[in-house]
């Protein structure tokens, strides 16, 4: 006779559990913040979950004229630094914007601001002009309206901002969070933004004013405990207390204003400002003297690039000039030079026929090709030349902070202000 098992038995206990039904877990919450990340469909798609997932080692470089950039990605998922280079405003040369952005707990307001802040600024512009607002007026406008046309998004994401305005003689600084612009005068880094983080004296008083807080949490002092910096654009959760009104500085171009240097807080939490100022005159100086043992440059390409050219060189490139003057002047130069051109009818070479009209034409064409063609192809390479070696300076001063162990996303931009001046 088998025997019943009781209550308290092993086979009570697991009947008894298998018996019970399986419930469903509850709905997790994700935060709109990881809801700004995009994913791919698996049953679809071969592609990896996050579509946009940048490797380590992607870096990103670019030179124009005056101004040259490099970034990289650090140990985030996405990179959330990008900039923003309008080198020609309105078909002026000497006019041009430039920012450097980084962004925050997702990409959706660095793109955004990256699309807009600079038409807005543009446009806030217009008002300055008519003489109705000043230029700080007119900037602080454009970045509050950036501001409020991305909170419409519902979006929580934020941007820390440098922008630089270059108008003629007239250079429009400003920042929001911890970028920051340094200024290259005579050698000597000056900065020229005032990085907005949550440690700042002023700016914990301003927030705790409002009904904030200021907190440590993992090391560092930040507003409620979340956001390190006091002032960006997004950050819609803390935007009682996190502005976005820039801090803005407005410079006159004089000539011992040489470059200047944006960049994220990824650079600057790893490169001191006078470091990196003496890093790119040393890269700059260097390519100078490779490239100055060579052909002799024209008048208005003596200064392109960042670094002014020593009083030496400009006093050799002016007694080789005159060297030139003068042997054209000498009586083997005039002899040489004799040709169909000083009279039609008498020809001062006795041994050659008169050229016919093809020839004529052949003649003026090779003429011209001689003596245009190397003045424009040597200043654009020195043009170019000059952009190139902006370039490489932000790829040293991107791996040198790397080196010394940043894990955050890095843009470095370097703005040769010896080209606006020249150019104005």
């Amino acid at each position: 006779m088998d025997k019943k098992p009781t209550k308290e038995s092993p086979l009570a206990i697991a009947a008894a559990c298998s018996s019970l039904k399986r419930k469903r877990p509850p709905m997790i919450e994700i935060p709109n913040v990881l809801q700004e990340i995009h994913t791919v469909n698996s049953r679809t798609s071969t592609k990896p979950r996050f579509q946009e997932l940048t490797p380590r080692n992607t870096a990103l470089s670019f030179s124009g004229n005056g101004v040259g950039v490099s970034a990289i990605k650090g140990k985030k998922k996405f990179m959330e630094d990008t900039h923003k280079i309008v080198s020609c405003l309105h078909g002026n040369s000497n006019q041009g914007f430039f920012g450097v952005y980084d962004g925050h707990g997702g990409k959706k307001a660095v793109e955004f601001v990256a699309e807009n802040l600079h038409v807005n600024i543009l446009e806030k512009m217009v008002n300055c002009d008519a003489g109705n607002v000043s230029k700080e007026e007119a900037v602080k406008a454009g970045y509050l309206k950036t501001d409020q046309d991305f909170l419409k998004q519902g979006l929580v994401s934020g941007v820390c901002c440098v922008t630089a305005l270059i108008e003629g003689q007239e250079v429009v600084i400003s920042n929001l969070g911890d970028c920051r612009a340094v200024l290259c005068r005579g050698g000597v880094a000056e900065a020229l933004t005032e990085d907005h983080r949550a440690a700042r004296e002023d700016e914990r008083k301003r927030i705790e004013d409002k009904g904030g807080y200021v907190e440590i949490h993992r090391g560092a002092w930040r507003v409620h405990g979340i956001l390190s910096v006091s002032r960006s654009i997004g950050d819609a959760h803390l935007k009682d207390w996190v502005l976005a009104e820039p801090d803005t500085k407005i410079l006159k171009l004089s000539p011992d204003m040489e470059f200047l240097v944006l960049a994220s807080d990824g650079l600057w939490d790893e490169v001191g400002n006078q470091e990196a100022v003496d890093m790119v005159i040393s890269l700059c100086m260097a390519e100078k003297n490779v490239g100055t043992t060579g052909d002799i440059p024209e008048d208005n390409d003596i200064d392109y690039g960042c670094v002014n050219v020593s009083p030496s060189s400009k006093l050799r490139r002016i007694s080789l000039v005159k060297q030139q003057k003068e042997s054209r002047h000498s009586p083997c130069y005039k002899k040489k030079a004799c040709s169909w051109k000083d009279n039609e009818d008498d020809f001062a070479c006795e041994n050659e026929s008169p050229p016919t009209k093809s020839r004529k034409i052949s003649l003026v064409k090779r003429i011209n090709i001689k003596t245009e063609s190397p003045i424009k192809e040597n200043s654009w390479y020195k043009k170019r030349s000059a952009s190139v070696v902006l370039e490489n300076a932000c790829k040293e001063l991107m791996n040198l902070a790397v080196s010394r162990g940043s894990l955050d996303d890095i843009t470095v931009m370097i703005i040769d202000l010896n080209h606006f001046r020249h150019n104005s």
